[in-house]
């Protein structure tokens, strides 16, 4: 089966990293409503994609009563039938009520997983019903599948994890796209490279203003238990897996997203 595959990038600089090989743009930002794009920035997206014939799709985050409202803002510069990407039931509702002519594309942080590397360390010591269910995924269960079709969710964005992936249970017609390389692990609203640059903040956690040093600063994690880098960028960890478990070539995904760059 061939394969869309899909460039995703969160600021305009990188469009540098859009070649003919990409069949699709995404642009925008999953995980801090303080770094989604300005409409300028949305549209020079929008401009760059057009030019280039490609379908593009824009990537929303969680959000607060103001995000909601920003999103909002955003999404009128959508032409009609563009992807929206929501990893918020809110954003969903939006769309729904508002924007019935954009497709809504469900985010992975609403695709239920177990995503923690450290399952690597301890998969073969487990039963064969306990892997199963690890490699499961929340688009298996039928009353779920049931809400996306009748709210006309007809596709829904995956990640990589280390234990890899059963899809056996999705139904052909939900669509599936794959995130490489980078498998989001964890995300909050506190975000601990707040003020990590400034020397007199040292020992301080807390909240303080958002000078977006997540757009400069990445921190590698290591532990002794653990095999696996961790990657926190901004309020969010993540770990690479480039690996592409043999099942999932022969599986219903049919569009790669490729991150460039660790998201943020």
């Amino acid at each position: 089966m061939e394969r869309e595959k899909a460039l995703f990038i969160s600021k305009t600089g990188n469009l540098k990293y859009l070649t003919d090989d990409f069949h699709r743009l995404y642009f925008g930002d999953e995980f801090c409503e303080r770094l989604l794009p300005t409409g300028p920035e949305l549209e020079e997206a929008l401009e760059q994609a057009g030019r280039r014939g490609l379908p593009f799709t824009f990537v929303t985050p969680y959000v607060t009563e103001a995000g909601l409202g920003q999103v909002a803002t955003l999404i009128k510069l959508l032409p009609d039938a563009t992807e929206v990407v929501f990893n918020d039931w809110g954003v969903f509702s939006l769309l729904h009520s508002r924007f019935p002519a954009l497709v809504p594309v469900l985010g992975r942080l609403l695709t239920k997983i177990k995503r923690g590397p450290r399952i690597a360390e301890f998969l073969d010591k487990l039963p064969r019903q306990a892997v199963e269910h690890l490699r499961k995924t929340n688009l298996g269960v039928p009353v779920y599948q049931k809400f996306l079709f009748e709210h006309n969710i007809m596709r829904a964005e995956l990640d990589n994890p280390m234990q890899g992936l059963d899809l056996s249970d999705v139904p052909p017609q939900l669509h599936l796209s794959l995130y490489i390389p980078f498998t989001y692990i964890t995300t909050t609203r506190f975000c601990l490279i707040a003020n990590c640059d400034v020397p007199e903040k040292k020992g301080f956690i807390g909240v303080f203003p958002c000078q977006k040093q997540c757009r400069k600063y990445t921190f590698y994690l290591d532990n002794a238990v653990m095999t696996t880098h961790l990657i926190r960028r901004g309020n969010t960890v993540f770990y690479k897996n480039t690996n592409i478990p043999d099942e999932l070539k022969d599986s219903d995904i049919d569009r790669v997203v490729i991150e460039p760059e660790v998201p943020h």
